[in-house]
């Protein structure tokens, strides 16, 4: 797509040669002679960028920038403005730069400096562009997994929304493996004053011990046979920013007195370094594992604990959300279908008890690598049992009527339909249409059923 180009410039001559260079670089090029003129096409038009001299015959070039700067904020997105000005006094290029300009180039000036100028521009915007994405994915990502209407998974939600917003307090997010500590971890960056600061991640069970001190508290050249440059640790990067510890409870009790330290006085040194270094870090870190039952038997600091356990939030396991499993499972298919390129498979009657009846010891992490593996499995088709792993038949689904094993206990087909509709109703929350999608019928034929 070409790119397109604001000239504002009153010296004809000079508005007609750079025109026709820019033109020349392949440029879309609007060229005008006055700021009223500019600031009529920056209201009408999107531009890449906007050449603009700082001295016009019916207003100031800054008068323009700071114009169009605000229109452009108050829409979300900021232009790039490089000034052109034949008088080089600092004062000016200070000016310029404060009220929102991009760099500055001093008339005459060289085209093929213009040109370096013009390509490095574009290269910030593009950067700026793909940064914005990056975050907005991001936070999309975070609140696109946080899924669920249970009271229990709302409440830890309601929880996590409002440690987000306390400051620099450290969090402590404990729950089973697979629940998703990371995606609250997460959130609480995303929701915080810091979401446009550095989000960095260690997993403190992933290194040994000596890597583990290196990665976060980086190194200088020459303090171990390996070290030949300056490194810089995870803390120097995260500054400003959100440092998430995973699983601390696998953190060396070496290492866990030296963390203390970072997280009372925010100050550390570098292995084999002399200077302390000071940085602005949020800790959040997350376990699996039953830490007050590790400083009993002497594996994990209590001190540390407490420190790390200013807000602490417990995320419930999958069983104990059973409403919530169906929505999130319909959302994995959501999700994974574009990316092995089927349709999202339809999901047939059967499935929805076997599902609801596992008790999903790996969680969120379980539930989407099943559903995922039926999605492949089924091609795009309807989604049966058959797609499912082995594990899930060998489980009964709770408040569900057994097979008779007596010909003289066989009750009515009605009797036994009644019920089923009743266990699905109750595990839909009473939600009629839901419950009717589940067992493959329309809502009518669900109400007719429960006037029978």
């Amino acid at each position: 797509m070409t790119q397109s180009i604001l000239l504002v410039e009153d010296d004809d001559t000079l508005r007609s040669t750079v025109a026709r260079f820019l033109k020349r670089l392949g440029f879309e090029v609007e060229a005008v002679g006055t700021g009223a003129a500019a600031l009529a096409q920056l209201r009408t038009h999107r531009y890449a960028l906007t050449l603009l001299d700082l001295h016009l015959p019916d207003m100031g070039g800054l008068d323009v920038l700071g114009a169009s700067v605000d229109a452009d904020d108050a829409a979300g997105s900021a232009p790039l403005f490089i000034v052109m000005t034949a008088y080089p006094e600092v004062r000016t290029a200070v000016a310029s730069l404060k009220a929102g300009a991009y760099d500055y180039i001093n008339k005459p000036f060289d085209l093929e400096d213009l040109r370096e100028l013009i390509r490095r521009a574009l290269e910030t915007r593009q950067l700026r562009h793909e940064v914005a994405w990056r975050r907005a994915q991001a936070r999309s990502a975070s609140a696109d997994e946080l899924r669920g209407g249970t009271a229990v998974f709302l409440d830890m939600l309601e929880t996590t929304h409002k440690v987000a917003a306390a400051g620099k307090v450290p969090v402590l997010i404990r729950g089973e493996s697979g629940v998703g500590k990371e995606k609250i971890a997460h959130t609480i960056h995303q929701r915080s004053m810091r979401a446009d600061g550095p989000w960095v991640t260690l997993n403190c069970a992933s290194l040994p011990e000596g890597l583990l001190e290196s990665e976060l508290f980086g190194h200088e050249r020459g303090a171990f046979t390996d070290a030949k440059h300056t490194k810089r640790g995870l803390l120097e990067l995260a500054d400003g920013g959100t440092l998430f510890l995973d699983e601390i409870g696998d953190l060396a009790p070496a290492l866990q007195p030296k963390l203390l330290r970072v997280l009372e006085t925010q100050r550390f040194r570098r292995l084999g370094g002399q200077t302390e270094i000071s940085v602005d870090v949020r800790f959040v870190a997350a376990t699996h594992r039953d830490l007050r039952a590790m400083i009993q038997d002497g594996s994990f600091r209590e001190d540390l604990y407490f420190r790390l356990n200013v807000a602490a939030i417990d995320i419930p396991p999958l069983r104990d959300r059973q409403q919530d499993i169906l929505t999130l499972a319909r959302h994995f298919l959501e999700q994974v279908a574009p990316e092995i390129g089927i349709d999202v498979p339809a999901i047939a009657p059967e499935v929805p008890p076997l599902l609801l009846s596992y008790p999903w010891p790996g969680n969120i992490r379980e539930l989407r690598n099943v559903m995922e593996r039926a999605a492949i499995l089924s091609g795009g088709g309807t989604i049966s049992s058959t797609h499912l792993p082995r594990e899930l038949h060998d489980e009964r689904t709770p408040g569900a009527p057994a097979w008779a094993a007596d010909p003289d206990t066989i009750r009515p087909l009605s009797e036994i339909e009644g019920e089923y509709i009743e266990h699905v109703l109750y595990l839909c929350g009473g939600n009629k249409t839901q419950a009717a999608s589940l067992l493959g019928v329309t809502r009518a034929t669900l109400r007719n059923k429960l006037t029978d």
